[in-house]
């Protein structure tokens, strides 16, 4: 039980190393000589292709659930 929680922790931490908060993101954009309305556009549209992608698989989601396919689809027995 030890042993699994040690990797659930130690994958947690390795799964989180790889973020970083949008100020870092647009100062290391500005560390490379981007201008600061560049930058801040380019973290809108981080966002927006963050936000469109959830909504894009909340809507296939919802159309599987309602129609009765994908992960909803009734499994055969046998």
């Amino acid at each position: 039980m030890k042993k699994m929680l040690m990797i659930v922790v130690a994958s947690s931490v390795v799964l989180l190393a790889g973020c970083s908060t949008p100020e870092q993101r647009r100062a290391e954009c500005e560390a490379q000589g981007i201008s600061k309305d560049t930058c801040y556009l380019a973290e809108v549209q981080h966002k927006e292709a963050i936000n469109t992608a959830a909504y894009n698989a909340q809507w296939a989601n919802a159309r599987d659930a309602a129609a009765g396919t994908g992960i909803w689809a009734k499994k055969k027995k046998k």
